[in-house]
């Protein structure tokens, strides 16, 4: 039984690992697409409130098809923590702040930054037990791999850094063509 068990676990830890991955390089290409978007429009923050409308929409039908629409609480919502509200408002600032970013530093630098941060808060909700976290400590090979992760963000940007604030005349004339509504084709 405990075979079969650790079977089933692998198979599920496996199919896990692979949406994950699957879904971390659609998150990789989100603040891409958004940026485009941005280009598009007058201010950053109008592509950041189209792309949540289209998600909020999507979500509608979403639910709405699953039969899970209108949302009902187990519990009264007025009893929840404060902090089970902020999901929301948390995706914004990553999404409006990745459609500043990402067209003036790029896609590696700003996911390898924001991965890192997500895995140090990571390693410090499960180690407290935070926010409806089961407590999981944080071992020396948790600590070590937040290290190389730190390292390795600090590897990327130091790889980066000589062409910071220096724009090619590719990139200008990409940006040019972003702003003006015009593709280029190569």
């Amino acid at each position: 039984m405990s075979t079969l068990h650790s079977v089933q676990s692998f198979g599920f830890y496996l199919i896990a690992v692979i949406i994950g991955l699957t879904i971390g390089a659609l998150f990789g290409t989100q603040s891409s697409v958004n940026g485009y978007l941005g280009g598009q429009v007058e201010h950053p923050l109008q592509a950041s409130l189209i792309s949540f409308s289209l998600g909020t929409l999507l979500l509608l039908v979403l639910t709405i098809a699953a039969g899970q629409f209108p949302p009902q609480f187990i519990h009264s919502a007025w009893q929840m923590p404060w902090w089970a509200w902020t999901g929301g408002a948390i995706g914004v600032m990553v999404v409006s702040s990745s459609l500043f970013f990402v067209p003036r530093i790029g896609s590696l630098v700003w996911f390898s930054t924001i991965i890192t941060g997500q895995m140090a808060a990571a390693v410090a909700l499960d180690h407290f037990g935070l926010l409806g976290n089961p407590p999981i400590p944080a071992s020396n090979s948790r600590i070590f791999g937040l290290a190389l992760l730190l390292i390795g963000v600090f590897v990327i940007v130091q790889g980066r850094k000589p062409e910071i604030g220096v724009a090619s005349p590719r990139s200008q004339s990409a940006a040019e063509s972003v702003q003006s509504g015009e593709n280029e084709v190569e």
